[in-house]
């Protein structure tokens, strides 16, 4: 709840209680005036016209004792009578307590027969008219006593009944206000404390947050301060930290961006930060040369006037007919006199709802790519030549063994011609190499051709027999009686056979096994798998083997590079198949190689 919410319900509830004070006193004084109305008006008036009554009747014995029986008054006589009707009637519409209507039911009939007889009074004798009117003036003077009698008993019940009422209002309207008093000190004491004691563990939080290094200020001390005034002081002395802490963002902020555009402006690669009008807004210092900018010009691209190679691309960007994230090309630009090639690239920049705001024009500085490529070409081209030379005094060199040696043993002339065949591929990859050489990138291609592909396996495998029986281990090559055709590169093909079957010779221990088996499977497919009981390869090396420059050696060989299962995935991707592992850790390893009956492709 606010606190304003707050102050005004402690501020209501005093209010209340005052209002009901008052209610209560007020109704106190209209119960007495009521009473006091009551004694007056009701009462009193029977006491009055009883007097009347009583008037009338002394005033009516005078005239009968004073005047002589012939002389009577009449008229003044029933004027008196008139008189006392009006009083008694009066009387009889102003009953009030209890027994005063018996009290004047016995006075109107006193009073009828004391009006009889005055209407007979001039026929009766005059002594004894007197006597009769005084006796019956005797009765109806004893009833109007008791009708004041009984008016005046009642006015001094009511004056009691008044007082006791008075007392009893007085003694309410002191406890209201005593509870009222009560309440609004309790209800003070309560209100400050629930209004200052939020404020003070603000307070207090702030402090010791501010101030985590001090000891916590005694209650005695916090008691005498003002809660409003410490909350005051604590939210100042936070403003004032948060303005410093502002301020060393912003100096820690300038000094970064100052950093940022430093290395910014010193990388090779220019960059130039558009709006989506086209507009620059920011631009390194490679950007500026490259885009011909100046402090005079318009910072827009439509305004630059850059070298005809540049302003092609720019005009891509500002038709834009480029594809968001794509290269645009390569160029050649010079730069404090060094001649560097670029590859501009132009990147989106998108808003939370996938608007373009923006984009970034970056140009790409690939020289030294370039350089390194060119090196690698030239390296190629030379060692190929270098190649050619020596393989072909090799290679007729074992064509002139094998001439001389026609009585040698059956293993020697096996010898003979393996080495013959490896001869002959090595020509061949020497002279692609040459070829591949010429280009700047160069690119091995597959010439596929129908073959059976058992009995290339088993060539391919055939010079690795002498190793695999030097190691004491078996080597299972598909059998003779076996056919399997299928359509792929005669000369690259059977490197991903050697590469596995060599991996395996290399992991497999003393008189272990190795096999390759051939057999075909749904799809016009044909399945290879080579397996071993070597070491096996673990579940986290399993997934990087086809990875360039992996190697599962702890120790690596001079002249393992981990390039061979690269290479053999790359072949097997070429030829439209797939190649996987599976792996047992101390079981051995299988390669499962699938590829069409109808292959073809480039690497």
């Amino acid at each position: 709840m606010p606190l304003r919410r707050k102050l005004l319900i402690a501020m209501l509830i005093p209010a209340i209680l005052i209002g009901t004070v008052g209610v209560v006193g007020v109704v106190s004084l209209v119960h007495l005036e009521k009473a006091a109305g009551r004694i007056l008006s009701k009462n009193y008036r029977s006491i009055q016209e009883a007097r009347k009554m009583e008037h009338t009747l002394r005033a009516f014995e005078t005239i009968v004792l004073e005047q002589s029986h012939e002389n009577v008054d009449t008229l003044k006589a029933n004027e008196l009578l008139k008189q006392f009707n009006d009083a008694l009637a009066k009387c009889e519409r102003n009953i009030t307590e209890h027994g005063e209507r018996t009290v004047l039911r016995r006075l109107k009939n006193n009073w009828k027969r004391q009006g009889s007889r005055l209407m007979t009074m001039q026929s009766r004798p005059y002594a004894y008219l007197i006597r009769d009117i005084h006796h019956a003036n005797v009765a109806l003077f004893r009833d109007v006593d008791a009708l004041i009698a009984l008016n005046e008993k009642a006015m001094f019940s009511y004056e009691r009944k008044t007082r006791k009422d008075a007392r009893l209002m007085i003694f309410g309207v002191g406890s209201a206000l005593i509870a009222a008093i009560i309440a609004l000190a309790v209800l003070a004491t309560t209100s400050a404390n629930r209004i200052s004691r939020p404020i003070s563990k603000v307070a207090g939080q702030l402090h010791k947050a501010l101030n985590p290094e001090e000891k916590d200020i005694e209650a005695d001390i916090l008691g005498r301060v003002d809660e409003i005034e410490r909350l005051r002081q604590e939210l100042y002395d936070l403003l004032r930290r948060l303005a410093h802490y502002e301020d060393e963002q912003t100096r820690k902020l300038n000094h970064l961006q100052g950093r940022l555009a430093f290395v910014i402006n010193e990388v090779l690669e220019g960059l130039a930060l558009l709006d989506n009008e086209h507009h620059i807004l920011t631009v390194n210092r490679v950007a500026r040369k490259i885009l011909n900018i100046t402090a005079e010009e318009e910072s827009s691209l439509s305004a630059l006037n850059p070298n005809p190679d540049v302003a092609g691309i720019l005009n891509i960007i500002l038709e834009k007919k480029f594809l968001p994230d794509r290269d645009l090309g390569e160029f050649q630009f010079e730069i404090d006199g060094d001649t560097r090639v670029y590859r501009p690239r132009i990147l989106t920049i998108s808003t939370s709802v996938g608007d373009i705001e923006g984009y970034l024009l970056l140009f790409w500085d690939i020289t030294e790519q370039r350089r390194f490529e060119e090196s690698r070409r030239r390296f190629i081209s030379m060692l190929s030549h270098q190649l050619k030379t020596p393989m072909t005094s090799l290679s007729m060199s074992i064509n002139l063994l094998r001439e001389k040696l026609d009585t040698a043993s059956p293993r020697m002339v096996e010898l003979m011609s393996i080495a013959t065949d490896n001869c002959n591929s090595l020509s061949t990859l020497i002279s692609e190499l040459i070829e591949a050489s010429r280009e700047t990138t160069p690119d091995l291609t597959l010439a596929p051709r129908r073959v059976d592909l058992a009995a290339l396996l088993r060539s391919a495998l055939h010079p690795l027999k002498p190793q695999a029986e030097e190691k004491e281990i078996e080597l299972v090559v598909p059998a003779r009686s076996s056919a399997f055709y299928a359509s792929v590169d005669p000369v690259k093909f059977p490197w991903v056979i050697t590469n596995l079957v060599g991996n395996a010779l290399r992991y497999t221990p003393p008189q272990g096994r190795i096999s390759v088996d051939l057999k075909s499977s749904r799809n016009n497919l044909t399945v290879i798998e080579v397996a071993d009981t070597g070491s096996g390869i673990t579940e986290d090396d399993l997934a990087h083997i086809f990875d360039p420059y992996v190697s599962l050696d702890t120790d690596p060989q001079p002249g393992i590079h981990g390039l061979g299962l690269a290479i053999v995935k790359e072949i097997v991707l070429a030829h439209n198949g797939s190649i996987h592992a599976e792996s047992t850790v101390g079981r051995g390893t299988v390669f499962r190689i699938e590829v069409p009956v109808s292959t073809g492709g480039a690497i």
